[in-house]
């Protein structure tokens, strides 16, 4: 059974900031080795997004590990739809924009799968969805790393935390195309208008206009469905079976960066803020559950279930149904093949710290 240590939310004052709580949970999580070169993986937000873990949170983890002797840099990794973290350059820029910089972190930001998002290590990992992945070279470089994870809502795996900043947050754009390539959707010609919002929205060409109709090139297509959500006429149909096929191969592929880096991984859950939408939609939407407080663990999934547990604790509590019901999908999808394939424990001790 794995522990994981909570610092509740309604504990916090003047005597007990979160960066006292963070400083308290720490030593319990901690895989640095003196001389350890520490990647801190966050997800620095999109532009427009307000809610994502704050740059002072950060700062606190990368003052820990320097105390710890190792030497630490806080990193992302680029993304598979039109955004400004497409490409590496847009991610420090999207990262220095939001706040996250050297002069107020303590330490350098990298963009780990380099300036194209193809700079990466594959690793086999023999699940039964997805036989090998690419883990972000940088990260595969590490001697250790710290996952600061925000927990919230997400249209394709219903919950967001730790778990997923592995399975995708730690992979290549060839890693993120193996989790998203089930998602790859056809067209129903009578709905579809010929407006081109569809054509303009892909950035691999993988959509065109065939007698004024959008047509998808499947070879092309890496099933990111950035398409769909352009669509104001419903024409773009993804798979029926995208999202729960998209968890499977989600969890599965968390075992990549937990496999280059054995029992060196330490993990860290903010639960405030819980938006429906991740942190890469452009906007930040009023929340679905009042704040949780700060969960940590050296296992991800149980870390991942305990957070999932406290939030529907919450909203139950508050009348409001459970994580489910934020998006109709099952978040228990990508945890219960994360552990199947090796990531992690369900089986969780809450220790109230």
């Amino acid at each position: 059974m794995s522990q994981v240590f909570f610092k509740p939310s309604e504990n916090i004052g003047p005597m007990n900031t979160q960066i006292d709580q963070i400083t308290d949970l720490f030593p319990a999580i901690s895989p640095v080795s003196e001389g350890d070169i520490v990647a801190i993986k966050i997800h620095p937000g999109e532009l427009g997004n307000t809610t994502y873990v704050r740059p002072v949170i950060i700062k606190t983890v990368v003052d820990l590990v320097k105390e710890a002797g190792g030497i630490p840099f806080v990193t992302d990794t680029t993304v598979l739809y039109p955004s400004k973290r497409f490409n590496g350059a847009d991610v420090l820029y999207t990262a220095a924009t939001n706040g996250f910089t050297l002069g107020t972190m303590g330490a350098p930001f990298i963009c780990a799968d380099g300036l194209r998002g193809d700079d990466s290590v594959s690793v086999d990992i023999g699940g039964e969805v997805i036989d090998s992945i690419t883990v972000a070279s940088a990260i595969a470089s590490a001697d250790s790393m710290i996952v600061i994870s925000h927990c919230k809502g997400h249209p394709a795996s219903g919950f967001g935390a730790a778990v997923k900043n592995l399975g995708m947050g730690c992979l290549d754009k060839a890693g993120k195309t193996a989790v998203h390539e089930v998602g790859i959707p056809s067209i129903d010609i009578e709905k579809c208008t010929g407006c081109r919002k569809c054509v303009k929205t892909c950035p691999w060409d993988a959509i065109s206009m065939e007698d004024g109709k959008a047509r998808v090139n499947r070879d092309l297509c890496h099933g990111e469905l950035a398409c769909f959500a352009s669509c104001n006429f419903g024409a773009i149909i993804p798979p029926a079976d995208a999202p729960v096929r998209m968890q499977e191969r989600l969890g599965e592929a968390a075992f990549g960066p937990v496999k280059v880096l054995p029992e060196k991984i330490g993990y860290i859950n903010w639960i405030f803020d819980l938006t429906p939408g991740c942190d890469c939609f452009n906007f930040s939407s009023p929340v679905f559950a009042g704040d949780i407080g700060i969960t940590a663990s050296k296992d991800p999934v149980a870390l991942d279930k305990a957070s999932l547990d406290l939030v529907n604790e919450r909203m139950k509590h508050d009348g409001g149904g459970c994580v489910n019901n934020v998006w109709g999908i099952d978040p228990m999808i990508h945890l219960e093949y994360a552990e199947k394939i090796g990531v992690g424990s369900m089986k969780y001790d809450l220790i109230r710290k």
